[in-house]
């Protein structure tokens, strides 16, 4: 118990920061720590500091401590002035895993002051007492389970929330089968007839901003695909992946109109021209183009059969 009180008096005078200055120069050095007690795993900040006169210069550096037993965590430097002194340092933030009692040994600085020989002072000597967590008390590893707290369920707030619930969940039932009975008695739109899609989508062509906005290629392109899928629709070849010239030999079998066949002509070939000759036709032409494109969609609508009538017999 002595030991131990003595022990005490010496962390306690040593973590108050003590100080060691050299006989006739104007340096001094300490070495403190925060704590003298600490539990395992505890940081424990470390400092050692050297104040001295400008004319002092210091030539050594602070080492870290050399203890086996405590690892360092974080390094600091330190460097200011403060009246007209000088402080340099070093702060060190160590932990250890260890129970035990450790020194931190002395630090022995070496320095030079103006063209004297160089000499050398050391700081004090420092104590770390590292106890257990539990600071001499015997501890339970394994502790008695707590009796069970009773919890009062309250009933009614329960099957307020399950009602609700319940609630909500038929609502969405409900809204899910007249939904599906709204769209089972609507009917489906009708699909557009060949000549109608395509009439639709060169009106769409027509009102757009892309000739104004000098988009020619990509207006033509458009417009050579939307008749070449009609051609496809309306005579069952393959138009979009046949050239110009293969559309038009496809078509002689079907013995068009003299008329239709020269306007598919004319309008292929001019947006050929447009797409790959660059070919950037006038205000007049674009609106040629347009109205035999409409054309020929028209015109290549079938007739209608007449209905047969039925012969009368003489007998």
């Amino acid at each position: 118990m002595k030991r131990l009180f003595f022990f005490a008096l010496l962390l306690a005078a040593a973590s108050c920061g003590p100080c060691l200055a050299a006989d006739a120069d104007d340096i001094h050095v300490k070495a403190t720590v925060d704590k003298a007690f600490l539990t395992i795993g505890d940081p424990v900040t470390y400092t050692v500091t050297v104040e001295h006169s400008p004319d002092i210069r210091i030539l050594s550096d602070i080492p870290a401590p050399s203890s086996d037993i405590l690892e360092i965590k974080k390094v600091e430097d330190i460097h200011k002035k403060q009246k007209k002194k000088i402080i340099t340092g070093r702060k060190f933030i160590l932990t250890c895993y260890r129970l035990g009692e450790f020194i931190l040994d002395p630090v022995t600085i070496k320095y030079r002051k103006d063209e004297q020989p160089e000499k050398s002072i050391q700081t004090n000597k420092l104590y770390l007492t590292v106890k257990s967590i539990a600071g001499g008390e015997a501890q339970e590893d394994i502790r008695d389970v707590k009796s069970v707290v009773p919890y009062k369920l309250r009933v009614g707030k329960l099957l307020w929330t399950l009602l609700v619930l319940a609630l909500l969940a038929a609502g969405y039932f409900l809204y899910r089968t007249f939904r599906k009975k709204k769209n089972a008695f609507q009917p489906p739109p009708s699909p557009l007839t060949p000549e109608e899609e395509a009439l639709l989508h060169l009106g769409e062509l027509f009102e757009s901003d892309l000739l104004k906005r000098g988009f020619i290629k990509m207006y033509y392109l458009r417009l050579s695909e939307i008749l070449r899928i009609y051609f496809e629709k309306r005579y069952e070849i393959l138009a979009v992946e046949l050239t110009t010239v293969e559309i038009l030999r496809a078509l002689r079998p079907l013995h068009l109109e003299t008329g239709l066949y020269q306007k598919i002509q004319y309008v292929l070939e001019a947006s050929d021209l447009a797409k790959f000759a660059k070919w950037i036709p006038p205000a007049t032409e674009i609106l040629q183009i347009n109205k035999k494109a409409g054309e020929i969609v028209k015109e290549s609508v079938p007739v209608p059969a007449e209905p047969q009538t039925e012969a009368s017999h003489g007998v």
